[in-house]
């Protein structure tokens, strides 16, 4: 992970986004962010759904600059699932 996205995103800070087809910005939380090859991702949740049991995770790609990329590619995108799926699976086997 660069020092640049280290120093611009953290895990647990809350960022607004505007989403698509929409005007209102919404907050979201970063849980987490880690690296496939040489690109970055962050995994975002709506604040507003933090204390459910079911709630909506996105994930969008960090390249650097002040912009968060939507992943678009079909492959991109299962390669950022499964790692995620990879990293809850093991989170919950250290029973955290």
């Amino acid at each position: 992970m660069s020092e640049e996205m280290m120093e611009e995103f953290e895990v647990g800070d809350v960022i607004a986004l505007t989403e698509e087809g929409t005007d209102e910005p919404r907050d979201f939380r970063i849980m987490y962010i880690f690296d496939i090859e040489d690109r970055s991702y962050l995994v975002l949740v709506p604040v507003d759904q933090e204390e459910e049991e079911e709630y909506e995770v996105h994930f969008l790609r960090y390249d650097g600059t002040d912009m968060l990329q939507p992943i678009e590619d079909d492959e991109e995108w299962e390669q950022v699932e499964a790692t995620f799926e990879t990293l809850i699976a093991d989170l919950e086997k250290d029973g955290i």
